[in-house]
């Protein structure tokens, strides 16, 4: 069978094959303890519920609008005023079926063969095969030894005629860093200089700890919005705990929207209209406090993850400060983590991340969404293998 080279050279997304991989085993009665997920263990929020509810009993699920709802929109600007400091329009706003159509709408957009798309080191396992995807040319920033974030100075220096776009994770998957708000300024400044996009993926942006909060781009922008290089990517798969509504979203200026919205109608229509209702009901709900307490329970997952590592004699680890991944060092063990994460498998039954999916060797991300005694038991086992 004839199958393209572009598909061919795409490698296989790392967390969904393990998420197969886990599910499988617990099918088969197997102990295992899924340490490489990325779904809080919550139930959705009570709006979201109502709403899905709501338009199921009418029995009317029909098309929406390529670009989303009204309703959803509606709830989409005023949230993004409320935690961005701007107000969108609608023509400023995509509705995708999650956030990593959102992110494809976009690179489709802007990338032509050969244009750079660049982004840090540890990255989430889809970027640069959706830069391929796209026909452009990834490339990696790796912090420099000992860091999990990158500095300015390391992306400028990368930056050439090529460099379409930048892309930024923050909190990010999997390290759980957040990139403090004056590199966040310095790269808006960079990038308004230029004249090059900056991607902000914000899909953790309100699960961060410690009192800390996301900076948003938009604060240390000197453009309007439709005169804009920024791009927002968010959606509420993490935040609201509704990973199998498949909604997300892009905010950026109307331009670059209305070419999103053509992306979209030819690859997929539409997002659910069942899914966009569901979305609507947990913006509109917020005031409930859902977020809030996903956060503190995700805070204090964070903590015991942190303390049951630390019993590891000679694991390396920055404290998340959000999301719920951590993304230890274990290359004193062994600086393989393929084979590593494929030893704690075999013989400890536990599902972890190798960091080189994420373009870090060494580490494995271990994640906290789960039950508290899964990961207490999960890092023991771990311990009981290495030390």
């Amino acid at each position: 069978m004839n199958l393209s080279k572009l598909a061919l050279s795409l490698g296989q997304s790392a967390t969904l094959k393990l998420n197969e991989l886990a599910n499988n085993l617990k099918a088969e009665g197997k102990p295992v303890i899924h340490l490489g997920g990325g779904e809080p263990e919550e139930k959705i929020p009570a709006g979201a519920d109502g709403e899905s509810r709501k338009l199921l009993d009418s029995g009317f699920v029909r098309y929406t609008p390529v670009s989303g709802t009204a309703p959803l929109k509606k709830e989409i600007i005023a949230y993004t005023e409320k935690y961005y400091g701007i107000k969108p329009g609608p023509k400023n706003i995509v509705v995708a079926s999650g956030a990593k159509q959102a992110i494809y709408n976009f690179l489709i957009s802007v990338v032509d063969p050969g244009d750079h798309v660049i982004f840090p080191a540890p990255y989430w396992v889809s970027y640069p095969e959706m830069v391929r995807l796209a026909y452009g040319t990834p490339i990696v920033i790796q912090p420099r030894e000992g860091q999990l974030l990158a500095s300015v100075e390391d992306i400028e220096s990368r930056l050439t005629s090529s460099t379409k776009a930048i892309l930024l994770n923050s909190p990010n998957n999997p390290s759980g860093q957040v990139y403090p708000e004056s590199f966040i300024h310095e790269m808006v400044e960079v990038c308004e200089a230029r004249n090059i996009y900056l991607v902000m993926d914000d899909i953790y942006n309100r699960l961060v700890f410690d009192g800390r909060k996301a900076p948003s781009a938009f604060n240390y922008s000197k453009r309007p919005l439709n005169e804009s290089i920024i791009v927002s990517i968010n959606g509420v798969s993490k935040t609201f705990s509704m990973t199998g509504y498949r909604i997300g979203w892009s905010v950026a200026n109307e331009a670059l929207t209305q070419a999103m919205v053509k992306v979209q109608a030819q690859v997929s229509s539409c997002p659910s209209a069942l899914s966009q209702a569901a979305a609507a009901g947990a913006l509109r709900d917020e005031a409930g406090g859902f977020v809030e307490n996903l956060r503190q329970g995700l805070e204090k997952k964070r903590d015991v993850m942190v303390a049951e590592l630390s019993k590891l004699k000679k694991v390396k680890l920055h404290k998340p400060q959000g999301t719920f991944y951590s993304f230890p060092d274990f290359s004193a063990y062994e600086k393989d983590s393929t084979k590593l994460s494929a030893l704690l498998l075999e013989k400890a039954m536990v599902v972890t991340v190798p960091g080189v999916e994420f373009g870090l060797e060494g580490h494995l991300r271990l994640s906290y969404c789960g039950a508290e005694k899964d990961i207490i038991e999960g890092v023991t086992r771990i311990r009981k293998i290495l030390d």
